[in-house]
C-alpha cells in the first residue's frame, strides 16, 4: 500500500486527504469504470484506490495492480503499523496548522521523506520518518546528515523495542496502548533535573588533589519523561517549543546523547555547564597555588635539612680543636656530648669535671631563650660569620670563640651519621623537641 500516486490529468494525489490534495473527489476515482488513470510515481504501474476500516482508522490508500514489478515505493509502504504511523504523523502535523505530504523526495533523489511537514510560511520543513524496519547506525546517520545538508529538520519515529540508534540521531520511540487510545511517546524526550549544594560557594563533593572549598558545579542530571501523546509531541516540534538537543551533561552510562527537550531544560543544563566550567577554573587555579606552596615547603625543607647537615658538620669538625682548646685552658681533659641538645641551644655541650664548660656551635636563634643559662659558658663557632650571629643573641660581653676549621662543601643530606650518630630526621625531631613527645 502507498498513499501517493500520479493521476493522468490532476498530477500528484494524496489518498489520505478527502480532496486528494488537489481539490478533487475520492469518489471520482474509487471503483470507477473504466479505472481512473492512476500510476505509481516510482514504477509507473497502475494503481487503484482502496478503502478499509482498521480499528478507529478509516483507511484510504493506493494499491498496485496485479503483477506489479519490484518497486521501492511499494516496499517502503508495506506494513500496517508503518502505514498507520504515517497517517498519524501527517494528521497531527496538519492539526498543528502545517501542511503534510507523503513520500516527498529531494530533486536529486538523495532522500525521500515518509511525511514532509511544512510550516504555513514555508520557512521550516520537518521530515517525519516512520522507521519501523531495522536500519544500521551508519545508514541512519547518513540519511540524517543528508536532510541537514538540505536544510530539512528530521525526527525518526520507531516502535521497535531495541533501538541502538535512538541516542545518536533526533528520534523518539512510540507505542500503541494495548487497550486502545492515542499513540504514546515512550522514549527519546527528556527533562533536566537540577541539583545544587545548599551553599553554592562550598561544594560538598570533594575534588581530587585540591584542598579547600570549591564552588558547586551542579549535580543535576537528565531523566526520561513519562509517556505522553504523540499528537502533543508533533504539535510541540512544529511550534518549535521542543527541539533536538545533544546533551552536554552526560549520564553515567552513556556519552553523546540526543534528546528532545524544551528551552527551559536546556537553560537549566546550560547553567550547570557554566557552573562546572567555573568550578574547573577555580580548581585549576587553587591546585596551581597549592602546588607552588608545596614546592616552596619542599624547598624550605631541603634548605632546612641542608642547614642542619652543615651544623652537624661544623660541630663534628670542632670537637677535636675544642677539646684541645679547653684542655689547655682548664688544665683538665673535657668530656664532649655526643649530639646537640635543646638545653644547650642545639649545640654540643662540653663538660669539665662534670660541669658544663662550653657549647660547640649553638643555634643562634635558640640562644635568647637560654641566655641566662648559657651566659657562664664559652660558645664556640666555626666561622667568623657564625660567631657574629651567636654573639648578637648571647649575653652582652659573653665569650664567643672562633676555631677555624676546614669544612667540606655541603653534600646531599645523608640518611645516617657516621659511627651510629643521629640521622638528620632524628636531629630535626630533637631540635624541635619531638623526640620527647
Amino acid at each position: 500500500m502507498v498513499f501517493v500516486g500520479v493521476h493522468g490529468e490532476w498530477g500528484r494525489i494524496d489518498a489520505t486527504q478527502a480532496d486528494l490534495g488537489c481539490r478533487q473527489d475520492r469518489e471520482s476515482i474509487y471503483k470507477t469504470k473504466p479505472p481512473a488513470p492512476l500510476t505509481c510515481y516510482e514504477c509507473d504501474w497502475r494503481l487503484h484506490l482502496v478503502h478499509k476500516t482498521h480499528g478507529a482508522y478509516e483507511l484510504w490508500f493506493l494499491r498496485h495492480a496485479a503483477n506489479a514489478p519490484h518497486c521501492e515505493a511499494r516496499l517502503a509502504g508495506e506494513g500496517m503499523a508503518h502505514h498507520l504511523l504515517k497517517l498519524d504523523l501527517a494528521h497531527h502535523a496538519r492539526a498543528a496548522g502545517w501542511s503534510a505530504e507523503y513520500e516527498v523526495a529531494s530533486p536529486d533523489g538523495s532522500w525521500r521523506a515518509d511525511v514532509m511537514a511544512t510550516s504555513p510560511d514555508g520557512t521550516r520543513r520537518i521530515a517525519l520518518e516512520a522507521q519501523m524496519a531495522a536500519i544500521s547506525l551508519t545508514d541512519i546517520k547518513a540519511r540524517t546528515d543528508r536532510y541537514a545538508a538540505a536544510g530539512v529538520e528530521v525526527c525518526w519515529f520507531t516502535d521497535r523495542k531495541t533501538v541502538p540508534w535512538l541516542d545518536t540521531v533526533p528520534s523518539v520511540q512510540i507505542a500503541r496502548p494495548e487497550g486502545g487510545g492515542p499513540v504514546q511517546i515512550t522514549a527519546g524526550a527528556a527533562r533536566f533535573e537540577p541539583e545544587w549544594c545548599h551553599d553554592r560557594a562550598d561544594c560538598s563533593w570533594s575534588s581530587w588533589g585540591v584542598e579547600g572549598a570549591l564552588p558547586c558545579g551542579g549535580h543535576g542530571k537528565w531523566s526520561a519523561v513519562e509517556p505522553f501523546p504523540l499528537d502533543r509531541f508533533v504539535a510541540a516540534i512544529c511550534a518549535n517549543t521542543t527541539r533536538p538537543h545533544r546533551l552536554r551533561v552526560p549520564s553515567w552510562e552513556k556519552g553523546d546523547t540526543w534528546r528532545w527537550t524544551t528551552r527551559r531544560y536546556f537553560e537549566l543544563e546550560e547553567e550547570q555547564v557554566r557552573a562546572s566550567a567555573w568550578r574547573e577554573q577555580v580548581s585549576e587555579r587553587l591546585a596551581a597555588v597549592q602546588r607552588r606552596q608545596q614546592e616552596a615547603r619542599e624547598a624550605a625543607e631541603r634548605e632546612h635539612m641542608a642547614a642542619i647537615e652543615a651544623l652537624l658538620q661544623r660541630q663534628k669538625a670542632l670537637v677535636k680543636p675544642v677539646v684541645e682548646f679547653v684542655f689547655h685552658e682548664a688544665g683538665a681533659y673535657p668530656a664532649v656530648g655526643r649530639d646537640g641538645i635543646p638545653e644547650f641551644a642545639m649545640g654540643v655541650p662540653v663538660y669539665v669535671r662534670g660541669k658544663p664548660y662550653a657549647v660547640i656551635c649553638p643555634v643562634a636563634s635558640r640562644v635568647p631563650a637560654l641566655r641566662d643559662a648559657l651566659a657562664p659558658l664559652i660558645l664556640f663557632a666555626a666561622t667568623e660569620r657564625e660567631r657574629s650571629r651567636i654573639a648578637a643573641q648571647a649575653s652582652p660581653g659573653q665569650r664567643v670563640e672562633v676555631l677555624a676549621v676546614e669544612l667540606s662543601p655541603t653534600s646531599p643530606v645523608p640518611a645516617q651519621r657516621e659511627q651510629g650518630g643521629l640521622t638528620i630526621k632524628q636531629a630535626v625531631n630533637r631540635m624541635f623537641g619531638l623526640d620527647r613527645m
